[in-house]
């Protein structure tokens, strides 16, 4: 997978929270509560910025941020499904969706270029990435079965010309842009005035808010999501899509 500059020193940085930090909080945990002997069961990351799931010992659903301090108690809800969360296992599972039809998202207008028929697969893809290279030779063999939505996305600064090239290209020749993207040929033109940048920057900001740090990011037709190329494409949009208590919609 390719990853956009300082993506992967920041998971590091973020993996863990500081434990350290945690000790006497955490025990206070039950007295806040009214509950002296409710205590942390399991905790889950979410697709936000600093804050965690978390499943107390009698079954309460919480929010704590990252560092300890603070702990949100009461309603929430996933707004990109529609949902109310109710427990831990259901809001690790709407993590790892995106309900494209909830959000009313049309790709094409990020310049999805499309390939083949079928159930819609939604993949960000960098035409100088080498694993979006092989990406492309996985769904090769998969057109019949389903419609491949790629949206060019530059994750390397090598490859903003380009990008900029096929998006601007999509706006008089669809098919050229998608062999362009394919292929990358030497003598795509260069994108002139502000051709595609549009296009190029819903794109950059609809990546940021889906959390994409590198290429390729694929979206199953049930909104199951994989960062980087699975091993066994097939396999993966195949799964059976694992039930979700109270979810509206998942994927396009």
């Amino acid at each position: 997978m390719r990853f956009s500059r300082f993506s992967g020193l920041l998971a590091v940085a973020l993996a863990a929270p500081p434990y350290a930090l945690w000790a006497e909080p955490a025990a206070t945990l039950g007295t806040i509560l009214g509950n002296s002997d409710t205590a942390i069961r399991r905790m889950a990351r979410l697709p936000v910025g600093g804050l965690q799931a978390v499943e107390t010992t009698d079954g309460q659903l919480l929010f704590i941020s990252d560092t300890g301090r603070y702990v949100v108690r009461g309603n929430a809800y996933d707004l990109w499904h529609g949902v109310a969360l109710t427990s831990l296992a259901q809001a690790e599972e709407l993590a790892g969706r995106i309900a494209l039809k909830h959000l009313k998202l049309d790709v094409a207008d990020l310049g999805a270029l499309d390939l083949g028929t079928g159930p819609e697969v939604v993949a960000f893809v960098d035409p100088q990435c080498p694993h979006c290279a092989a990406f492309f030779k996985d769904i090769a063999s998969l057109t019949d079965r389903y419609r491949f939505r790629l949206i060019p996305l530059p994750i390397g600064e090598d490859s903003q010309s380009e990008v900029l090239a096929v998006h601007c290209l999509a706006t008089t020749d669809r098919a050229a842009a998608l062999a362009a993207l394919l292929e990358h040929p030497t003598d795509v033109p260069a994108a002139t005035g502000t051709c595609g940048q549009q296009t190029a920057q819903r794109t950059l900001i609809t990546a940021q808010m889906f959390g994409v740090g590198g290429t390729p990011f694929v979206i199953a037709p049930d909104g199951r999501l994989h960062q980087g190329r699975p091993d066994d494409l097939a396999g993966w949009l195949a799964g059976t899509p694992t039930a979700v208590p109270n979810a509206g919609e998942g994927g396009q």
